[in-house]
């Protein structure tokens, strides 16, 4: 009996034994600690075309490597670089890259660090701004000059600039519509400001076409800015709605051509009788058919594109239709067609 019990005594003392090893073997091991004492960063105003870096300082506080497994940002706007390992009581860095292009007005942008900390496995870092273009427009958007025949129209719209260091100039205008329009440019009554004046050309016949303004400065950023002018001769003959445009639309992947998709707008005469005699297109992958729908006030046009093989990663097809009439006042209405690839 007492052999017996002396054994149990040492069995027990073996087992204790064991299991302070292993938590003092454990200590020894130790753990790591990830800290991130700045987790959000504000870039402030950020211009397109320009690329932005911030770099996040990531400290192991523990007594054990740290290793960051991933750094998944949220988006495709933002890349991260990242140091894998820190050793203890080390500091490594997570640099955040942001992309200007790839983000619009208000923005916050987040990624998840994941590491072998194992009372804090995940941590999020994020970035935020406000995207702002270099030549600030008002009014923002398109100028419309709709007018009828004959008729004087003209827009204004005020430039100035964002880069709060450059002394900044209008050098000259240019455009892709001349025939259609024309401009000037003068000195605004804010400083630094500029006031752009777009005209109608009275004498146009009836037609819809968009263009375009191209501003020169001595912006080394942003050397040309486009705007975008939307011209429309009016007549006695309503188009609804005023362009053709398929949005985006898939193209063929390999040689030949893709599937056709249609679209249609309407022509219509208030008072007074009318007959389309004719469709043009100047691209051959728009081809157009004419529909009755009142036989001599009204007729639907109806437009087919055949997309062509897609060869680039941003790809597009336009043209101008003209729609001939035997209106004696509306002999020839130009319609603008446009499509993208997806």
């Amino acid at each position: 009996m007492r052999n017996a019990a002396m054994r149990s005594l040492w069995v027990l003392a073996g087992v204790a034994g064991l299991s302070l090893g292993a938590a003092g073997w454990a200590r020894a091991q130790g753990q790591p600690k990830m800290e991130i004492p700045e987790t959000r960063h504000d870039f402030g105003r950020v211009f397109e075309r320009k690329q932005y870096i911030h770099e996040f300082a990531v400290y192991n506080k523990g007594d054990a490597e740290l290793i960051i497994n991933s750094v998944r940002p949220g988006c495709g706007c933002t890349v991260t670089n990242y140091d894998k390992t820190i050793m203890p009581g080390r500091k490594g860095k997570i640099e955040f890259v942001l992309d200007g292009e790839k983000v619009h007005d208000q923005f916050n942008k987040t990624a998840t660090v994941s590491s072998n900390d194992p009372t804090h496995p995940t941590m999020t870092i994020a970035v935020e701004g406000i995207e702002v273009p270099y030549l600030d427009i008002q009014p923002e958007g398109t100028v419309y000059l709709h007018g009828r025949f004959g008729e004087h129209v003209e827009r204004a719209v005020t430039v100035t600039s964002n880069e709060k260091d450059l002394d900044f100039k209008i050098l000259r205008l240019s455009s892709n519509m001349d025939d259609k329009i024309t401009y000037k440019v003068a000195p605004s009554t804010q400083p630094g400001a500029y006031d752009i004046t777009v005209y109608k050309n009275p004498e146009l016949p009836t037609l819809i076409t968009y263009g375009t303004v191209y501003v020169h400065t001595n912006s080394k950023e942003a050397p040309t800015t486009p705007i975008q002018v939307h011209v429309i001769t009016k007549g006695s003959i309503t188009v609804s709605p005023t362009a053709v445009n398929f949005g985006p639309v898939k193209f063929a992947e390999s040689a030949g051509a893709g599937q056709s998709v249609t679209r249609g707008v309407i022509l219509a005469k208030a008072t007074g009788a009318f007959t389309i005699k004719d469709v043009k297109l100047d691209n051959p992958n728009f081809t157009a058919t004419v529909e009755p729908v009142a036989e001599g006030t009204q007729y639907r046009v109806q437009v087919t594109f055949t997309p062509p093989m897609k060869t680039l990663v941003t790809q597009s097809e336009t043209a101008e239709m003209i729609i001939h009439t035997n209106d004696a006042e509306e002999p020839a209405i130009r319609v603008t067609v446009a499509a993208r690839a997806m």
